[in-house]
């Protein structure tokens, strides 16, 4: 049962169960910021475990926000440094160890021929499968634990914030930029 966990004394384990979060005041609560950030860590820990289940054992947390953005419009290296808001020697060096690895391909834009796009490769392909599949089941957990009710509450404050603060079409867009 969410929220809840049961107490061990000794050698022998009780049947108490004890509501951590009933005796939360909002004085007592962690503030907005930690739990943000603790809760995108256990976001980051599911989606790399669900990478491993799936044979992806040589993904990287930071590959996800490249393969986010090439799914969202196969940029140049120059375009992806900005994506990333980093450097263009350090958007090409991520983007040569994922080609390596074949997660991203390299392909000549049609328009001019001296620039070269990334588009995902099979492998990339399926760690954006894998994200979405597990980005689902994470919403789903979230409606379960809100007694069954979608947590639309939840997704309409993070778009009014992101909206606030210019990082809406990022994220409508399909891609966000790393937290370095």
């Amino acid at each position: 049962m969410a929220g809840r966990t049961k107490i061990s004394r000794g050698k022998r384990k009780s049947s108490i169960k004890v509501d951590y979060l009933a005796g939360l005041t909002s004085a007592a609560s962690p503030d907005l910021v930690i739990l943000v950030a603790a809760s995108y860590r256990v976001v980051i820990d599911r989606l790399m475990r669900a990478m491993q289940r799936r044979g992806l054992r040589d993904m990287r947390p930071a590959y996800g926000f490249v393969i986010r953005a090439v799914a969202a419009e196969s940029p140049s290296i120059n375009r992806l440094a900005e994506l990333l808001d980093t450097s263009k020697q350090a958007a090409s060096k991520l983007a040569d160890a994922m080609v390596r690895a074949d997660f991203l391909e390299r392909f000549g834009d049609p328009e001019d021929r001296r620039v070269q796009r990334l588009r995902l490769a099979r492998k990339g392909r399926r760690v954006l499968a894998t994200a979405l599949a597990t980005s689902r089941k994470l919403e789903e957990e979230l409606r379960a634990a809100s007694g069954g009710t979608h947590p639309a509450g939840l997704r309409g404050g993070l778009l009014s914030l992101l909206s606030r603060h210019g990082a809406l079409e990022e994220v409508l867009a399909r891609r966000a930029r790393p937290v370095w």
